[in-house]
C-alpha cells in the first residue's frame, strides 16, 4: 500500500482538478452547486483550462440523452451509475476517472452548495501550495449551514467541534474531518487508503474517510480564507428531513461508534441517543424519536458485532431495493 511521502522539489506543473457533482433526482437546472459553476467559468473562463467537470447520476433513471435536460453551458461528463452506491461509490469511481484523465486533484460538490469563481480559484491556489507534500490528503474551506459551521471539525471525546476559523491557510495534524462537499481531495492520498468505505455508503463516509487518513498520517490543508454555503437536511427536522433518511443516519452513526470509538465513548454515545429522545419528543413528528429510542434500544440490549452485521445486511438490502427501484 502505498505511504505518504514528501515529494522531491520538481518545477511546479499547472494543477488539474477534477470537479465530481453528485446528483440523486435532481435537475441540471434546478441544482444550486451547477449554478454557481456555470457563473463561475462565465465569469473566469480561464477555470475550464484546470477544471473538468463530472455530473455523477445516482437517480433510478438517467437524463435524457438529448436535449435541454441534459445541457450546460459549460464543458462537462455525464455518468449514470448502473448501481446506486451513495456518495461513496461516486467519489471512488470519480477518483479512477480523474487518475485517467491526468487530474491529481477531486473537488467534491454535492447538489447544493454555493460555489463561486472566487472558490475556485482559491481553492486552486491551495493545490498549488500543498502540491509538493503529498502528506497533505486535502484542502478543507470553512463550510456554513447559516450560522453553523458544519465543516472541518476536530474531534474531541464522544464528539466533535468546529474549528476557529485561523486567519491564514495552515496544515492540520489533529484528527479532524471535513464534510465531502467542498473537498478538495488528492487522488493518491484517497488510493493510499482504498477509496471510500463502501459500508459508509451516505452518512459519515466524509467523517470515516477522514478518520483513516489520519491514522495512514495524512494531514489537511485548513483553507481558513475560503467559505462555501450550503443546505443541510439534518439541520431541518420538519422539512428537510424525513423519517427513513434520519434513520439511514442512525444506523452509519452506530456502525462508527461501533468500529472506531473506544468503551468509554460508546458509554457516552448511549447518554447522547438518550438526550436526543427527550429533546425529539418536541418535535412535530414524533417518529424521529421513536427511532432515536429504538437505536438506544438496540445498543443497550445487543453485541456490537450483532449490531454491525445488522447494519450491514441493512445496507446491502437497501441497495438491492435501490437497483429494483429502476426495474
Amino acid at each position: 500500500m502505498p505511504q505518504p511521502h514528501a515529494s522531491q522539489h520538481i518545477a511546479a506543473a499547472p494543477v488539474h482538478a477534477l470537479v465530481v457533482v453528485v446528483l440523486y433526482r435532481k435537475a441540471l437546472d434546478a441544482s444550486k452547486t451547477l449554478t454557481g459553476v456555470a457563473q463561475a467559468f462565465a465569469e473566469d473562463a480561464s477555470l475550464a483550462s484546470q477544471l473538468d467537470v463530472l455530473l455523477w447520476d445516482n437517480s433510478p433513471e438517467p437524463l435524457p440523452e438529448h436535449g435541454e435536460e441534459r445541457s450546460l453551458p459549460f464543458p462537462f461528463s455525464y455518468q449514470h451509475a448502473a448501481q446506486n452506491e451513495g456518495v461513496s461509490g461516486a467519489y471512488n469511481a470519480a477518483a479512477v476517472a480523474a487518475e485517467q484523465r491526468g487530474c491529481g486533484w477531486l473537488l467534491l460538490l454535492d447538489d447544493d452548495t454555493s460555489v463561486t469563481a472566487e472558490f475556485l480559484r482559491g481553492m486552486l491556489g491551495h493545490a498549488e501550495q500543498a502540491a509538493e507534500d503529498e502528506r497533505i490528503a486535502a484542502v478543507a474551506p470553512f463550510l456554513y449551514a447559516g450560522s453553523f459551521c458544519m465543516s472541518p471539525r476536530l474531534w474531541r471525546f464522544a464528539r466533535h467541534v468546529a474549528l476557529t476559523r485561523p486567519a491564514h491557510p495552515y496544515t492540520e495534524t489533529r484528527s479532524i474531518f471535513a464534510a465531502n462537499s467542498g473537498t478538495l481531495m488528492r487522488v493518491r492520498a484517497l488510493e493510499a487508503i482504498g477509496g471510500y468505505n463502501s459500508r459508509f455508503w451516505l452518512d459519515f463516509s466524509d467523517i470515516e474517510v477522514f478518520h483513516r487518513l489520519h491514522g495512514h498520517g495524512f494531514s489537511v490543508r485548513v483553507a481558513g480564507d475560503l467559505r462555501l454555503e450550503h443546505e443541510m437536511a439534518m439541520l431541518d427536522y420538519d422539512r428537510g428531513m424525513t423519517p427513513g433518511r434520519f434513520a439511514t443516519f442512525l444506523a452509519a452513526e452506530s456502525d462508527f461508534m461501533d468500529l472506531y470509538r473506544g468503551p468509554l465513548e460508546r458509554g457516552m454515545h448511549l447518554l447522547r441517543l438518550a438526550a436526543r429522545v427527550i429533546h425529539q419528543r418536541s418535535y412535530a413528528d414524533p417518529a424521529f424519536a421513536r427511532l432515536s429510542w429504538r437505536a438506544l434500544r438496540e445498543r443497550l440490549t445487543t453485541r456490537r458485532a450483532a449490531r454491525l452485521l445488522r447494519h450491514e445486511r441493512a445496507r446491502h438490502e437497501s441497495m438491492r431495493s435501490a437497483g429494483a427501484d429502476r426495474g
